[in-house]
């Protein structure tokens, strides 16, 4: 199942990140794809606020993960300075988080893509156009 929203603003995106937080349980592993400054981080961040994220959110890029106690125990990872994330310990994190994976491609074999759910965000003009794949909104 797969459908794509037209975002207008950042204050559509927090608010689908909100929506989108209601239909993800544990051990979801969410994969967010789209070029940088898209919006990926934003949408996490809704995400993590819609399941209860009092603190700051912001992308592990240097170091890798951040993990979140909230309504389920999340991990919000940021691949993209790695070409392989096998041997970084997120495989110790996929059957209890839900995991949150910014540049997933890393990931390889490590999860498999046909049962993950899928965020792609693409820039247009101003706005953004947001896919879903295997996420009901």
């Amino acid at each position: 199942m797969s459908q794509t929203i037209s975002i207008a603003n950042e204050v559509e995106m927090f608010s689908l990140g909100i929506v989108i937080s209601r239909s993800l349980v544990c051990p979801d592993i969410v994969l967010f794809r789209g070029n940088l400054g898209a919006g990926k981080t934003t949408l996490i961040r809704a995400i993590l606020e819609g399941l209860g994220c009092k603190e700051t959110v912001k992308s592990p890029t240097y170091n890798l993960f951040s993990l979140y106690d909230v309504s389920v125990p999340v991990l919000h990872a940021d691949l993209y300075r790695l070409q392989d994330a096998r041997n970084t310990g997120i495989e110790d994190y996929l059957d209890s988080h839900l995991c949150l994976v910014e540049w997933p491609d890393a990931l390889g074999s490590i999860v498999d893509i046909s049962t993950a759910k899928l965020i792609s965000i693409e820039i247009e003009g101003d706005g953004r156009l947001v896919s879903l794949s295997n996420i009901k909104v």
